[in-house]
């Protein structure tokens, strides 16, 4: 072999070398880049989802106040509602009762609850009332259960009508005052109008 030819097979060696040199190069470059590229996307998707997490969890806080605040504000409208009609209709009532005890009828419903709570103690008692149905029941004794000592006074505490039955050692007491039965009613009343506006 001639020595041109020598130069000639060392520099196809050298530049087929150099090419695969070359190509390898590429071929690395291309997968250090398709790894990039491919850690690029999952950096970004992991970021993503923790930027619409956190924006998410924010959007959900801010609902949730927005839906409790409307809800908290509905149900005191509500409640708002229910106490403006069980006063509506206690003022009424509270009017028909001073009817009633400015009534003629009224000296008969007086003895009727003074004489069922003495029945209803059964025992000697004091009967109290306000000023002037205690004058009322001083004058209708008769009519008052026998058997018993009844004792007819003034009562300290304001009464509207009706009578408040105490034993004589001041062990039991019989409320059947029309306060007492209003307040009772008011009760009820306030339970049944809350649960037809759905408060309760």
């Amino acid at each position: 072999m001639s020595e041109e030819q020598m130069e000639n097979t060392l520099i196809d060696k050298t530049v087929q070398q150099h090419n695969e040199i070359i190509e390898k190069a590429k071929e690395r470059a291309a997968k250090i880049t398709a790894n990039a590229e491919a850690e690029k996307k999952r950096i970004e998707a992991q970021t993503n989802n923790a930027i619409e997490n956190i924006i998410g969890g924010e959007l959900r806080a801010v609902h949730d106040r927005i839906v409790g605040g409307a809800q908290l504000q509905g149900r005191k409208q509500v409640m708002e509602a229910r106490s403006e009609i069980v006063n509506k209709v206690f003022k009424q009532v509270e009017e028909e009762i001073k009817k009633i005890v400015e009534g003629p009828e009224y000296k008969d419903i007086l003895v009727k609850l003074a004489k069922e709570s003495i029945e209803t103690l059964s025992e000697d008692c004091i009967v109290y009332a306000n000023k002037e149905d205690a004058v009322t029941l001083k004058s209708m004794m008769e009519k008052l259960p026998t058997g018993y000592k009844v004792k007819i006074e003034t009562s300290p505490v304001d009464i509207v009508g009706g009578v408040t039955v105490v034993n004589l050692e001041g062990t039991k007491t019989i409320y059947n005052t029309l306060d007492s039965r209003l307040a009772e009613a008011k009760g009820k009343l306030t339970a049944s109008v809350a649960e037809k506006l759905g408060v309760i």
